[in-house]
């Protein structure tokens, strides 16, 4: 296959645009399906592994720069250039992986066929995972989160979590770029070639069909089982009444304290209207009351909450920051009952690098101070659901949402129905919330449980456990409004996914190692020999 060298570049950087298109807010999941193509075609043509890399550095990093601009867009809170260079730093870290996947593709022996569509597509998939929990983890923009919108597409995840829907789009990718790959190598081969056999012309077509059908045949049958799967129902045994009070304030109001008496005040005020719907539990944002609430038992704060507790009769479930005696504080979440007892709460354990805390400051020794942010919580715990006897649920904290293997730990320890407190506000009018939303119908796919979601500046709704948005959207503009809903409960103790986590891309990453090794092993030992 002959393609100029200036043209295998604007391939690659054609995948990177395709890619972006993939995702939200454009969401043209379909392009999800043809988006790696160009890069693939290029990289059959790179010369060196330093060719391979450089191609898929340049398709990573204009995806992943188109993915995460909105970082750029929190100056108001930081200073522009700060956060222009952490934009520019993390989407260079990031398309690392596309560029590993360039060198890892090139470095096995197969150009063509069944071996390399299958090793490209383990190779992608087990550097998407390890990229989800590699330097604390950043998953945001796993190829699976394109077809969110495609609920057939994505009930596989139930299985093999949102790697496998991943899996299957990268597969197509690269069943149809090696057919045309070979389509333009036999077209550019020289007019004078010796031509096969007829029998060797017909058994090259079968085994170059069959090597194509096989992947074709794995997407269709993994689509038409998720189909399937949609039209049966799903397996409840209650469910509750709750209300959804994102509030929607502005991030720069949230972080002027001269703000917080009209917030709190406006918090109380949708609560009461809320609770005339008659919910069995009022839900409010992350951080949506401030730590002074629950300091201590005299402020005024405190008082107008337990009165308005007390009156309407209300369990309430928010978002706080919680300050303890030694002066440590977490990013917490609190079940309070109508007499203002805590029921159970919940502390954000992954916290978000360089936002909530320095990662550095825990292996500094202690005479070197630097400000470390929040503590992270120490364990997975439930909270029970009022009016529902030995029922519990879980709730995630905003970035926790993200990290399917920690979500999942909630259904396994047995969570009914499972809840996402989340303050999107730092990145409104940008594509971030509704990024963060796409993630939500892989959560409760790979376990089978619905969602709530409660977003102060984000998208807040309820999401079943096909997927499905069940209910209508608060957006971040919908500053007075409040959904009242019910959403189901399950027992049935989580999936294949829930059980055992992500086996499935961590077993494509052992394949794809063992195979680029095993085919370098004498490079290895020779190398190992000279260097002893």
């Amino acid at each position: 296959m002959h393609i100029k060298p200036y043209q295998s570049w604007i391939l690659a950087g054609l995948s990177g645009i395709l890619l972006i298109l993939s995702f939200p807010s454009f969401n043209l999941f379909p392009l999800g399906w043809i988006g790696l193509i160009p890069l693939l075609i290029a990289l059959q043509t790179t010369s060196s592994w330093k060719s391979a890399f450089l191609h898929g550095y340049l398709a990573g990093g204009i995806f992943f720069l188109g993915l995460v601009y909105w970082i750029t867009l929190l100056y108001p809170f930081a200073n522009i250039f700060l956060t222009t260079f952490a934009c520019l730093l993390l989407a260079s870290y990031l398309a690392v992986y596309v560029g590993l996947f360039g060198v890892l593709l090139r470095a096995i022996p197969w150009r063509s066929g069944l071996p390399l569509i299958f090793m490209a597509t383990a190779i992608w998939t087990g550097l998407e995972w390890v990229r989800s929990w590699f330097l604390s983890g950043f998953p945001w923009g796993s190829m699976g989160y394109s077809q969110w919108n495609n609920l057939p597409a994505i009930q596989i995840a139930s299985i093999t979590g949102v790697h496998g829907v991943s899996f299957i789009v990268v597969l197509f990718n690269a069943a149809v770029a090696d057919v045309i790959r070979t389509y333009l190598t036999q077209k550019n081969r020289p007019k004078d070639e010796e031509k096969p056999s007829p029998t060797r012309q017909k058994k090259s077509v079968l085994g170059f069909t069959f090597s194509h059908l096989i992947p074709i045949v794995v997407v269709i049958a993994c689509i038409g089982w998720g189909a399937y799967r949609m039209s049966k129902p799903v397996d409840t045994t209650s469910d509750i009444r709750i209300a959804l009070v994102p509030g929607n304030i502005p991030q720069i109001e949230k972080w002027d304290r001269a703000y917080w008496p009209q917030i709190f005040e406006k918090y109380m005020r949708l609560v009461k209207e809320a609770d005339a719907e008659e919910p069995e539990i009022i839900i409010l944002p992350e951080t949506a009351l401030r730590g002074e609430v629950f300091a201590f038992d005299g402020n005024n704060y405190m008082k107008q909450l337990k009165q308005i507790l007390a009156d309407q009769e209300i369990y309430l479930l928010t978002g706080t920051f919680y300050y303890t005696p030694e002066q440590k504080v977490y990013n917490s979440v609190f079940l309070l009952s109508p007499r203002s007892e805590k029921l159970g709460s919940y502390s954000k354990i992954h916290l978000v690098p360089f936002g909530e805390y320095v990662p550095i400051t825990r292996h500094l020794p202690n005479f070197i101070q630097l400000p470390t942010g929040f503590e992270s919580g120490k364990s997975i715990d439930l909270l029970p659901i009022p009016h529902s006897e030995n029922r519990q649920m879980g709730v995630v904290i905003c970035f926790e949402s993200v990290f399917p293997d920690l979500f999942r730990k909630f259904v396994k320890k047995g969570a009914s129905v499972m809840g996402i407190l989340t303050n999107d506000a730092w990145f409104d009018g940008t594509a971030a919330p509704e990024q963060h939303l796409a993630m939500t119908p892989l959560r409760a796919v790979e376990n089978r449980i619905a969602i709530f979601r409660c977003a102060n500046g984000g998208i807040s709704c309820i999401i079943d456990a096909l997927g499905r948005t069940v209910t209508t959207r608060i957006s971040a503009s919908d500053k007075e409004s409040f959904l009242i809903a019910r959403i189901p409960l399950s027992d049935h103790g989580g999936t294949v996914y829930t059980r055992y986590g992500d086996w499935f891309p961590a077993l494509c990453f052992v394949v794809s190692l063992f195979v680029v090794l095993y085919y370098h092993r004498t490079w290895f030992v020779s190398k190992f020999k000279r260097d002893g």
